[in-house]
């Protein structure tokens, strides 16, 4: 660990030198569109000069299948001025090199010389793009040598099975064809059609021209200007790519070939390069497949020898692409390597990585960019795919600073939310003597290995031991020991919050909450924090809806200091005036905020008309008015009436004894003896007596529209089932996003809203789109709640829908803070501080009959709330209150 740390260091460093070799990075664009990126670097007297073409096999039509490919071996087969050959042997004359490839994306042509050959080099790739010739009789030779080249994939296993995936992965998409084409789009190819694809794609503006090496970089402008400047801008080719839906199944294709090996391979789809999953998804790849010290590769191969040789990596495209898991392997042996690679794959999941693992695997990926750089094609290479794909040069910096965030519950989350085996493609090659396997017995071994490692224990902090007592004092105390981690959380909660406030008073459980940790009697903001920094630590005072209280979490070794600094400011708050005209403002300024966050203010509207008499229909964070008028006795009053030690339920979770923290905390905690108030039921309203309309117009690009019926309460029986049917229709493989966004391209945004109280809280839907689609929005809205209360569910959805819930629930879990505030509220609200073991088997045993029966109980469709906010926004149509 030591020579990990020591290597880890070197590689901070070398990247630090060589961030201040991507800020001298150069970026023009010329009159003519063409972009063009130009790095000095003088380690070597060499340079490369790439052409980055904003065109590859996913834009061509399915008659143009594999023509940016043909077009790609034609670019260097002639010119006006020079023959066939010429353009190579020039570069290869001075000792350079010079290709091309395709991909899905992009076409590079891509050279290195000698930098003083650099002329040269620059005159090659500018005459090869502006002035092919496409000779006939060259293009007929070429097609024939790429025909050839796809028979020769034919007889690739691993290529067999890669096309394999794609066909059966991808139903819409582009990404679906293969980038070579198939002979026969690639046989009917004329030069017509050839100059009509170079006509309308290489263009300058849809190129990118980057030069990396040992050059001064003004000069090099100044020759690329002169190369390019007959170079004629035009209009943007690109046209929308068709949308590839939510894969919702098993996608399975079995194949046979005169080979030796079984080649298998498991699919998985995940976002596009720009999304912010990818940083973790790059690091679980690495992690599960990146090598010999991988999960897979000790397990399937060092440790159970069931694979020749077995990786895992993420084909991150402009589209969303697929995480791969492939193997070659035994025919017989493709139903074990299957089931030990989703065990692996779940164990993960639910596991995450150790911190060795995850340190490894970040380190690798940036080892992978210091060694990149080591060459001149290298850096071009990297700084051409960043401007062209994601439209940044200096990419680079966000992508690490990014992989250096990943944590272990990012881990669990990108891989519970992207890679689920019932939903994946799975591509088996076999010998054609192998004996025969079928889909169905395929299907069978990942639905045995899901059970089977969904009734596995699970490695983490909720098989420890946690013990309950009550002091003398009335606080109920649980200490939950967890020595996975130094580090330790503590969590005190009150009923109290949103839930008990009047309208006269709307929001001094938030404003009180907030000065919690805004100087004490023994010290002031300054000193607080001073403190809590030294210890890399943190408290903070919360209220919510139904509870208020504090939190802290810091190194189990200040445990003693850290319990004191959170006993400190839950006791003894003294609520400075200069703290609270300070917290004013920025409260105020917040609440003036409101109105820009569309979302949370047609929401906010929405309860305001659901709960027109209990306090759920006020804003937790107040009103201007109430804001403006608090004193310091309100905060001191507040103090007083809700932290009572009776009601107090205290939660200790971490890398600490039991008995040791009892003792502390009966300590710290000996003089906390006032007996707050008798709490009141607030009124509870009626259910709408109709349909109630609110909202707001506003100058807006988008319409925001949220449709809400009466919920239920926290630990009702009908509230597991109402979080499944808020599932079904919510995700991106949930029915709003399949039907609303992917189907009929309503909206970018569109879920369904599940929030249970302590009183009932609500069930409701919502869709923001274009202010002309708002009536078809608000139509296919009811449609799908009218479609999910009127029929049964799928096994299917019912499924997904369940794993979801329980998934991000213990991946939710793994932070010890998470952990305590979860046994507090859940002590808090009567369902036991245990209950986190109990959760996974309520939502299991919903059932589809279930899910119907609550749909048609709350989804009232003669009687709700809407809230519509934008151009074309409601006008408030209040019934008479109850």
């Amino acid at each position: 660990m030591v020579l990990y740390a020591a290597i880890f260091t070197v590689v901070l460093t070398l990247f630090a030198a060589d961030s201040q070799a991507i800020d001298v990075v150069q970026r023009h664009r010329l009159p003519n569109g063409l972009t063009v990126i130009i790095e000095e670097a003088h380690s070597a007297p060499v340079v490369s000069v790439q052409m980055w073409v904003r065109v590859g096999s996913a834009d061509e039509t399915d008659k143009e299948a594999g023509i940016s490919h043909v077009f790609e071996h034609m670019l260097f087969k002639g010119t006006g001025k020079r023959t066939v050959g010429e353009l190579a042997s020039m570069i290869e004359s001075v000792g350079g090199d010079i290709n091309a490839y395709t991909s899905f994306d992009n076409t590079v042509y891509h050279l290195t010389v000698p930098s003083r050959h650099f002329a040269t080099g620059l005159d090659v790739i500018a005459d090869a793009i502006q002035n092919s010739s496409f000779d006939p009789d060259e293009l007929k030779k070429e097609l024939e040598v790429v025909l050839e080249e796809i028979r020769m994939n034919e007889d690739s296993p691993g290529r067999t099975m890669y096309k394999s995936i794609l066909r059966n992965a991808y139903t819409t998409h582009p990404y679906r064809r293969p980038v070579i084409g198939y002979q026969e789009t690639v046989s009917s190819f004329t030069r017509a059609q050839i100059l009509g694809f170079f006509r309308q794609w290489y263009v300058p503006n849809n190129m990118t021209l980057v030069i990396s090496g040992d050059v001064d970089g003004s000069a090099a402008l100044s020759e690329v200007k002169k190369a390019f400047r007959g170079f004629k801008k035009a209009e943007d080719p690109h046209k929308k790519r068709p949308v590839e839906p939510a894969q919702r199944g098993l996608k399975t294709e079995i194949l046979s070939r005169p080979i030796k090996d079984a080649h298998l391979g498991l699919a998985f789809h995940i976002p596009s390069l720009k999304d912010p999953d990818v940083y973790a998804l790059d690091v679980a790849e690495v992690i599960l497949g990146g090598g010999e010290t991988s999960r897979l590769y000790k397990k399937l191969k060092l440790e159970k020898s069931l694979v020749h040789g077995i990786s895992s990596y993420g084909m991150s495209l402009k589209d969303p692409g697929l995480f791969f898991i492939t193997a070659v392997l035994e025919p017989g042996n493709i139903g074990p390597v299957i089931s030990e690679a989703i065990s692996e794959l779940e164990r993960l999941k639910h596991e995450g990585p150790d911190h060795e693992e995850l340190g490894r695997a970040k380190f690798n990926i940036e080892s992978d960019f210091v060694y990149s750089r080591e060459t001149m094609d290298g850096i071009a290479g990297k700084l051409g795919y960043f401007e062209t794909n994601l439209g940044d040069v200096n990419y680079e910096k966000k992508y690490i600073e990014g992989i250096r965030r990943v944590g272990s519950d990012d881990i669990r989350r990108v891989l519970a939310k992207y890679l689920n085996p019932e939903a994946m493609t799975v591509s088996a090659l076999l010998p054609k003597d192998a004996p025969p396997i079928s889909r169905d017995a395929i299907a069978g071994t990942i639905a045995a290995s899901l059970k089977a490692a969904s009734s596995k224990p699970v490695n983490a902090a909720s098989d420890t031991k946690t013990t309950k007592v009550r002091l003398e004092n009335g606080i109920t105390l649980i200490v939950k020991e967890v020595h996975s981690n130094p580090t330790v959380a503590f969590y005190g909660a009150f009923p109290g919050g949103l839930r008990f406030e009047t309208a006269e008073k709307n929001g001094i459980g938030n404003f009180t909450g907030a000065m919690l940790a805004r100087g004490t009697a023994k010290r002031t903001r300054e000193e607080l924090s001073r403190e809590v920094d030294e210890m890399a630590g943190g408290v903070s005072g919360f209220s919510g809806w139904n509870s208020t209280g504090a939190s802290g979490k810091f190194l189990s070794s200040f445990f003693d200091k850290g319990l004191g600094i959170f006993a400190d400011i839950l006791l003894n708050p003294v609520f400075p005036e200069d703290e609270i005209e300070k917290l004013r403002k920025d409260t105020l300024a917040g609440i003036n905020r409101q109105e820009d966050n569309l979302p949370g203010y047609t929401f906010k509207l929405l309860y305001k008309e659901m709960f027109r008499v209990h306090p759920y229909g006020m804003p937790a964070i107040g009103t201007r008015e109430t804001v403006a008028n608090f004193k310091r006795n309100d905060m001191a009053a507040h103090h007083e009436a809700f932290f009572a030690p009776d009601r107090m339920i205290l939660t200790i979770v971490g890398d600490v004894k039991t008995d040791y923290a009892i003792e502390k905390v009966k300590a710290a905690f000996k003089d906390f003896k006032n007996t707050g108030k008798a709490l009141a039921r607030p009124l509870l309203d009626s259910p709408p007596s109709g349909i109630v309309k609110t909202g707001e117009v506003k100058d807006k690009e988008q319409t925001h529209m949220a449709i809400a019926f009466p919920g239920t309460t926290i630990g009702n029986e009908d509230s597991y089932a109402l979080r499944v049917l808020s599932e079904i229709l919510s995700g991106q493989g949930g029915r709003l996003f399949i039907n609303l966004r992917d189907r009929l391209s309503l909206a970018y945004s569109v879920s369904a809203v599940e929030r249970e109280g302590a009183d009932p809280g609500i069930f409701g839907v919502y869709i923001a789109s274009a202010p002309d689609k708002k009536d078809q929005a608000l139509s296919a809205l009811m449609k799908e709640l009218e479609e999910i209360r009127t029929n049964p569910v799928t096994s299917d959805e019912l499924n997904r829908a369940r794993r979801s819930l329980i998934g991000s629930y213990e991946i939710g879990l793994q932070e010890v803070s998470s952990q305590a505030s979860d046994m507090a509220n859940n002590e808090l609200y009567g369902l036991g501080y245990e209950f986190s073991k109990e959760y996974p088997g309520k939502i299991e045993a919903v059932t589809v009959e279930d899910v119907l029966r609550i749909a048609r109980k709350y989804i009232t469709l003669d009687s709700y709330v809407t809230s519509i906010v934008g151009p074309n926004g409601n006008k408030a149509e209040s019934e008479p209150k109850p």
